[in-house]
């Protein structure tokens, strides 16, 4: 019986309903990217409307209103201005500025500061820290810890920078370009006018407006002027909380770790280390576990800090943490970042990975996108919402669209924890380029699909059969690597 389903599974597709359905599936895929290639649109496409707008000269308004000075705003301010282009950068606060976060910087953010100039100048000044030795810690309890310099080289993996002097540093460096930077400067509405094809943009406590042709919400996770405008049409879904842990009062040795608990999943909690040896303790809480609430960030926060034996022993007994501070995270994308004359950048188009919480590399990425998108776009003169589009697109596939894998590996993660466990097995076996390549699917660098390329799949395999077989037998042993 066996021998002929394998004989009648080698005759030819025409013949095999198996082999039919498969040779359709792949037509079928291969004539949709073919398809999308073709009827893929360009801003040439469309027909100009401002045409006065090619020029790179002072106008009465602002090409480009951009609300919030973050890393995605102060990017595209940076951008835009290196372009040429009149630009306007908002911010409601004076710089510096906290912004509660884990403090990691990935190496596309990484890139792009050192394309600014400002990568090197704040490792001078002390106030960033590169990242050599980190890891993670799975729900079973077990650990690696690696190094990474002599395997990246030039660009590290991550940096620790609080976002007090990296959010500054970037809008300073706009600032510097050519981008007029307001602080205090809070924007309390924008409204538009169809005719004159123009945004007035209204402050809090002032009688003060500006005008621009294109107006960019890059006003953080909350988004208040995208979702007054009707763009953002959904809260924030996520939360994470920060507490520094005073240098000389913890017993940490790695530059940074991730700790996964099995109840929390797929949330998560970190130890990153400053300069000056001080700590950055956070804890994500990602969608996807029914059991686990924004409203418990605060218990979660507490609970790990003083019950998880990895993170208490990390942390040790003498210390000294600041009072817990917290900010919400909107993730995996939203559906629409554009409108006439309006795109939204950043955390407030849910540039944020479901998987990690981490965003700023997004951020700066998509700021830098967009820029360059908007140069263009001003170069033909139209800015309707069909054009706008045209961005919303082009940070999809770029990174965008990798966000439904971090969804579904999220749910993956949640009811069966014990591939995390595989997963840094299979790292602690092979090592730290391991780590590395792992790491730079994590951090978005290469797309979470890289997951199910034969060099993870078979070794990550491997090592939860292994792991499955010696619960089931009483005889699990961990596995890790510590820093010494």
């Amino acid at each position: 019986m066996a021998t002929e389903f394998v004989q009648s599974l080698l005759l030819p597709a025409s013949s095999h309903p198996v082999w039919v359905a498969v040779v359709t599936v792949l037509s079928l895929f291969i004539l949709r990217s073919l398809l999308k290639k073709l009827l893929k649109q360009k801003i040439t496409n469309f027909p100009r409307k401002f045409p006065e707008d090619r020029e790179k000269k002072t106008k009465a308004f602002y090409d480009v209103a951009v609300v919030g000075a973050g890393p995605a705003g102060s990017t595209l301010g940076y951008y835009l201005a290196k372009a040429g282009r009149n630009c306007l950068l908002l911010e409601k606060k004076k710089f510096p500025r906290d912004k509660y976060c884990g403090d990691a910087v990935c190496k596309t953010a990484i890139e792009i500061l050192m394309d600014m100039g400002i990568y090197e100048k704040l490792i001078k000044e002390n106030k960033a820290r590169v990242a050599d030795a980190g890891g993670l810690c799975s729900p079973g309890g077990l650990s690696y810890i690696g190094r990474s310099k002599e395997i990246l080289g030039e660009i590290p993996a991550a940096l620790a920078c609080k976002r007090w002097w990296l959010d500054e540093a970037i809008a300073m460096a706009a600032k510097r370009a050519g981008a007029n930077l307001q602080e205090n400067s809070g924007v309390k509405d924008a409204v538009f006018d169809a005719k004159s094809g123009l945004w007035t943009v209204y402050l809090e406590d002032s009688d003060k407006t500006y005008k621009a042709r294109i107006l960019v919400c890059a006003d953080g996770a909350p988004s208040k002027l995208a979702t007054k405008l009707g763009i953002v049409k959904r809260p924030p879904d996520g939360s994470c909380s920060r507490a520094y842990v005073e240098s000389g009062t913890h017993k940490f040795k790695a530059d940074g770790c991730i700790f996964y608990h099995k109840d929390m999943l797929p949330g998560y909690s970190a130890l990153f280390r400053h300069p000056n040896n001080e700590l950055n303790y956070c804890v994500y809480l990602i969608p996807g576990n029914p059991k686990v609430t924004n409203d418990d960030l605060p218990y979660w926060h507490d609970f790990l800090m003083k019950q998880d034996p990895n993170i208490s022993k990390s942390l040790g007994p003498g210390a000294k943490l600041e009072r817990m501070k917290a900010a919400s995270l909107r993730l995996g994308g939203e559906p629409v970042s554009h409108r006439d004359h309006v795109l939204v950048v950043g955390d407030a188009a849910g540039m944020i990975d479901p998987m990690t919480g981490e965003g700023i590399h997004h951020a700066m990425e998509a700021g830098k996108m967009a820029a360059k998108f908007i140069d263009e776009a001003m170069y033909h003169g139209n800015y309707d919402k069909d054009v706008m589009r045209l961005y919303h697109d082009a940070w999809m596939d770029k990174f965008g669209s990798d966000f439904k894998w971090s969804f579904a590996i999220c749910q993956l993660l949640y009811r069966f924890p014990i591939l995390l466990d595989a997963a840094t097995a299979a790292i602690a076996r092979k090592g730290d380029k391991f780590l590395a390549a792992w790491a730079d699917i994590m951090t978005g660098r290469v797309p979470k699909i890289h997951l199910l390329r034969p060099e993870f799949v078979i070794v990550i395999t491997f090592e939860l059969v292994s792991l499955i077989v010696r619960r089931a037998l009483g005889i699990e042993k961990k596995r890790e690597k510590k820093l010494e």
